[in-house]
């Protein structure tokens, strides 16, 4: 029960620094409109700020995942938060845009320290069955972050609460709350791997279990070099080794810079990852884009309300419809083991090109007109519409991560994902104001837009045209760069599930399939190739290194 407990309590913390996570990245291109119009900017510097966040981001994700390794992941995450929440205070103090830069690029470190420590002990915790709901439920309760996160700045942009003005509020706010989640993640938030949960001593097994254990580690460590696991004894297995002696295996906590490095070499040598990734560069280009929704539609003449109100039915779709792609991914994943996933991915990604060009060009727009409010409904329905379908790529590619690689190589894996596709696709919010300006017309501040609001519709124009070419182009390429995973996803799952061996053991928690034992482990990510729906037999894959039970 005990046990139970600490995974919960672990579980719903993790998702509540997800959802703050996405709140605070939120917020700043939420009120884009009044910190244009307090610090006199234009779009493409507005999208420089959310450019200098993103891309210290990108670089320093890397960090969480080398050190997740070696440290208690749930310290990482408290202390994630706690930055993020002191640098985000201080974005609200800035007077410059240069000072509102730097402080962007501070608190991107502080977010960089957590997604991937979140993303790494959201796959320890569930099963390979029902990773893809997990990691649904994840995304799906971050984009209620979102949602809630600019809701709320962009009605409070605008105010005065005070004397102080309301966008400046509304990152203090978020700064609290931050602050806040960083404790509780420190106080109550258990990491498997340091502070074992319901583990069940080897001691325990069978002496074919443990020889099966074993051989399997030796087979593994053939694929990936750098893992080190306790307990096997001559110098052929001093760096992959199995705790046979009683109580968990655990990380050493003291690699040497070549042992980090052979990990990073062993993730980037998996053809599968490079795939993700160069999808995920160009998949996340949109996403990134899509920062400047909210400007937009304030443009059209949509009162800040409504576009806080549209923003939110469509982050709420969004979140929505990150469950509804976890667990169709499962779904698949279940029927087709080795391309479920990658066929949900692609006909997400294949339902965004039509409803951009809906959303953006094909809706009707009043000019000048004080009555735009009266089109929210239809805005709201394409854009409930287009959230729902466009927003399950996350799940299943955190799913196909956590089968290609070892446990232990999972928090390099999600950070350095993370970093390669942060650092490109950032790019595409300064890119979306430079093309406004320089190919589509767009002109003057954003002071002048709001003033004129003839001004602010052609403006709007502009800046449609420009998001619809940001969100195409890398679709269309997102698409087509899918398809390489159908011929190394695979190989890949398959080089690495059935070297983690094939023992009657029960691993995780919450698994519907009856197990009499537990085991720690060695080895893979992922249920085989012969494992979850291929009518390949009914026992798990052994747990990466830890067993921990639910009850």
């Amino acid at each position: 029960m005990a046990a139970a407990l600490a995974r919960t309590r672990t579980t719903v913390l993790l998702n509540l620094a997800a959802i703050v996570e996405r709140a605070d990245e939120q917020v700043l291109p939420a009120v884009y409109l009044f910190i244009g119009h307090s610090l006199r900017a234009t779009p493409a510097q507005l999208g420089t700020l959310t450019l200098c966040r993103a891309l210290v981001q990108a670089l320093s994700s890397p960090i969480s995942g080398i050190i997740g390794n070696n440290f208690d992941r749930t310290s990482i995450v408290s202390f994630g938060c706690f930055l993020w929440g002191i640098m985000t205070a201080a974005l609200g103090m800035c007077t410059s845009l240069s000072q509102a830069m730097i402080y962007s690029c501070a608190n991107g470190v502080g977010l960089a320290l957590v997604i991937p420590c979140v993303q790494s002990l959201t796959a320890d915790y569930n099963p390979p069955e029902s990773r893809g709901r997990a990691f649904g439920i994840m995304f799906f309760t971050s984009a209620l972050g979102g949602m809630a996160g600019g809701f709320f700045a962009t009605n409070l942009g605008g105010m005065q609460i005070l004397g102080l003005e309301g966008w400046r509020c509304a990152f203090h706010l978020v700064a609290i709350v931050s602050v806040t989640t960083s404790i509780l993640v420190m106080w109550l938030a258990v990491d498997p791997r340091r502070k074992p949960v319901g583990m069940i001593s080897p001691l325990n097994l069978g002496d074919g279990t443990k020889q099966r254990l074993t051989d399997d580690g030796e087979a593994l460590q053939s694929n990936f070099p750098s893992l080190k696991l306790p307990g096997l004894d001559s110098p052929a297995k001093s760096r992959l080794r199995l705790n046979l002696g009683g109580g968990p295996a655990v990380s050493s906590g003291k690699r040497q810079a070549r042992d980090v490095l052979a990990d990073v070499l062993s993730v980037m040598r998996i053809r599968t990852f490079q795939i993700i990734v160069l999808q995920g560069i160009v998949g996340s280009t949109p996403w990134n884009a899509m920062v400047f929704f909210t400007l937009w539609l304030q443009l059209l003449g949509f009162s800040d309300f409504a576009a806080a109100l549209l923003m939110a039915v469509f982050a709420g779709g969004c979140a929505v419809g990150s469950l509804i792609g976890g667990n169709l991914g499962d779904t698949c994943a279940r029927i087709w083991p080795e391309r479920g996933r990658i066929m949900a991915a692609q006909f997400s990604v294949a339902c965004g090109l039509p409803l951009s060009v809906l959303l953006l060009k094909g809706l009707p727009t009043r000019t000048g007109s004080p009555d735009t409010d009266a089109l929210a409904p239809l805005y709201a329905i394409v854009m409930l519409i287009f959230g729902l379908l466009i927003s399950w790529c996350g799940s299943a590619n955190s799913a196909m991560f956590a089968e290609i690689v070892p446990e232990q190589l999972r928090s390099v894996v999600y950070a350095f994902d993370r970093s390669f596709e942060g650092a490109i696709a950032a790019c595409a919010a300064p890119l979306v104001g430079m093309t406004a300006e320089r190919v589509f017309g767009f002109e003057g501040h954003l002071e002048e837009s709001v003033k004129d609001p003839l001004k602010g519709a052609l403006n709007a124009r502009a800046l449609a045209n420009s998001l619809l070419c940001c969100l195409l182009v890398p679709w269309a390429f997102c698409l087509l760069f899918y398809c390489g995973l159908y011929k190394h996803f695979p190989r890949d799952r398959r080089r690495v599930g059935p070297q983690a061996g094939d023992a009657d053991v029960k691993v995780y928690g919450g698994s519907p399939r009856p197990s009499p034992v537990a085991a720690v482990l060695v080895g893979g990510a992922s249920s085989g190739a012969s494992g979850i729906g291929s009518g390949g037999g009914s026992r798990e894959r052994l747990a990466p290194r830890s067993t921990h039970l639910s009850d």
